[in-house]
């Protein structure tokens, strides 16, 4: 009896920790990067016109890559000439989807700071993940142009103190682009 007990509640224990694991998130672990992190890793930065978007896989089709071609309005650090076409793993090739965490998502004809960092084998990827691109539209009230990312926090305790607010949940940071862009400059220059 006391064996039958014990098998029950062994039972009971292990159905419970099944039930509970669904509820456990898991993401990648990807290093929370500012604005002068992301600068001073990336080969090229720049923010532009996402133009084309297309889903490949690579030689031997053991992944999928999303290869985004940017126009650039201006290039801040280093230069990938007239498009830059960046490789992003993950993707979707007929009915076959590869999601690849952390990766950032493009839309054709958004406007992006993109930070791009070309591996030894000269594909050129986003830096930071998701960290690595964000999306520039126009402020509704002012009709200025301002970035939206996770990762606008800027260095420093003086003047750059408006760029450096905590990140609330669910409320992207926002900058005004030309503010942002001349931060990025001087960390390029570093």
């Amino acid at each position: 009896m006391k064996d039958l007990k014990r098998l029950i509640i062994l039972t009971c224990g292990v159905f419970i920790c099944f039930l509970l694991l669904p509820f456990t998130e898991t993401k990648a672990q990807v290093k929370k990067m500012t604005a002068k992190n992301l600068t001073e890793e990336s080969t090229a930065v720049l923010y532009g016109k996402c133009s084309k978007i297309k889903c490949e896989w690579n030689f031997d089709r053991s992944i999928i890559y999303t290869y985004v071609t940017v126009v650039p309005e201006e290039y801040i650090k280093g230069n990938l000439g007239a498009e830059a076409v960046i490789s992003i793993p993950g993707g979707r090739v007929d009915d076959i989807i590869y999601e690849v965490s952390e990766m950032p998502v493009f839309v054709e004809g958004e406007d992006v700071v993109a930070f791009i960092w070309t591996n030894p084998a000269g594909k050129n990827l986003v830096t930071g993940g998701s960290q690595g691109k964000m999306k520039i539209d126009k402020d509704p009230k002012t009709g200025k142009r301002m970035v939206h990312g996770s990762s606008i926090a800027i260095d420093s305790e003086t003047e750059d103190q408006k760029f450096d607010k905590p990140e609330k949940p669910g409320k992207p940071e926002k900058a005004q682009l030309d503010d942002f862009v001349t931060k990025l400059k001087g960390y390029a220059k570093h």
